[in-house]
């Protein structure tokens, strides 16, 4: 070996003794590692707020298992909440593998930008770590056990970031999407909602923020319209439904989303152009849809308006009751028509007008008809 290989490893070697002093390393049995984050208030008196900030937490045995416990503090304020947390932990806690950040109903719509500012601030935790909502109190949703997880934080992180296979969810439901959309102009923030039911935790629907409050729980349904007004290159299932015994599912997926924005006075209007490309997972509808490819077009044509219809309904009830531009339309008209401007994206598009144009096209049929 040369006398430069032996610089290289030298070289190599002090970095590392280098990279390593400092560090207050610690064996993983001698820390508390969080999973999950949750953020929950109560309302004392007029004026008075009491918050509450549950932890999942792991703790590593030295024989090599892993339990889980759901540790909860209470203060006036979150710093103190910190502070009576620690009078009470045997052991260094660990962040930065934060799974799940959990926000109450009843915090979300308090607003969650203290959230925000205590989550940012942090240079130690886990920007990637999934966000929702739920329905109750978070500290219940961490003590829950789930079947083959460690915690139940591990449970709703997989719950979250599957769910972009349906529903056309989108991937963006990480705390570092939070940070861009909930000053980011013409932006609205949605968080996926989850509740318990007789089988567990579920994926109920989708939330609605104004700024930094939440306003609105939406089910799946209505969700699945949300999603597919607001979001590009998301995945779902959409029904052609006559009857219980007559209907057509198609396993779909979107392109890119493409809007068009015009502007006449004070006056905006939108069009919305959506391409949906799937397969036929089910159909108790159409004979001979496999063979006959005007059957196909028709199947195309129909299911093209029924989600026009969907659409058009959940614009109506967006425009009148939420009177929210929860579809992020405004986002394409401030980059069009200039920034900065402080216009209120929200009456605009609660006021503009907004056309949808769906096309559909069957891709594969599976095996065939039975």
């Amino acid at each position: 070996m040369n006398k430069k290989k032996y610089f290289i490893i030298l070289i190599g070697i002090f970095l590392y003794v280098l990279i390593l002093l400092g560090q207050d390393g610690l064996p993983i049995e001698e820390t508390n590692i969080i999973s999950g984050v949750g953020y929950d208030i109560e309302k004392k008196s007029e004026g008075i707020i009491e918050y509450i900030l549950p932890l999942s937490i792991n703790v590593y045995k030295l024989n090599g298992k892993i339990s889980n416990v759901t540790l909860e503090e209470k203060g006036e304020n979150i710093g103190e909440v910190i502070q009576n947390r620690q009078e009470k932990l045997n052991k260094k806690v660990t962040q930065g593998q934060e799974r799940v950040v959990l926000i109450s109903e009843k915090y979300a719509r308090f607003g969650v930008k203290n959230i925000i500012e205590d989550r940012f601030r942090n240079v130690e935790i886990n920007d990637m770590a999934f966000i929702a909502v739920c329905r109750g109190e978070t500290e219940k949703y961490f003590k829950m056990k789930v079947k083959g997880y460690n915690s139940s934080a591990e449970y709703i992180e997989g719950l979250i970031e599957s769910s972009h296979t349906h529903n056309f969810f989108s991937e963006n439901y990480k705390l570092i999407d939070m940070y861009v959309r909930i000053d980011a102009e013409g932006k609205t923030l949605v968080l996926p909602y989850i509740e318990m039911s007789k089988e567990g935790i579920e994926i109920a629907g989708m939330t609605i923020f104004k700024e930094d409050k939440m306003v609105k729980a939406i089910n799946l349904d209505e969700a699945k319209i949300l999603n597919l007004l607001k979001e590009s290159n998301v995945k779902g299932v959409v029904s052609l439904k006559r009857s219980p015994k007559e209907y057509v599912d198609f396993d779909a997926n979107t392109g890119k989303r493409k809007v068009k924005c015009y502007k006449e006075g004070e006056k905006y209007s939108f069009v919305i152009d959506l391409n949906l490309t799937g397969n036929i997972i089910s159909n108790e509808m159409y004979t001979d849809l496999t063979k006959d490819i005007k059957k196909r077009k028709k199947f195309e044509e129909d299911m093209a308006k029924s989600i026009e219809e969907q659409c058009y309904d959940f614009i109506k009830i967006m425009q009148n009751q939420y009177k929210i531009d929860c579809i992020d339309l405004g986002k394409e008209a401030a980059a069009k028509f200039g920034r900065r401007k402080k216009v209120d994206w929200n009456r605009v598009v609660s006021n503009a007008e907004i056309k949808v144009n769906v096309k559909v096209k069957v891709e594969a049929q599976g095996r065939g008809d039975f």
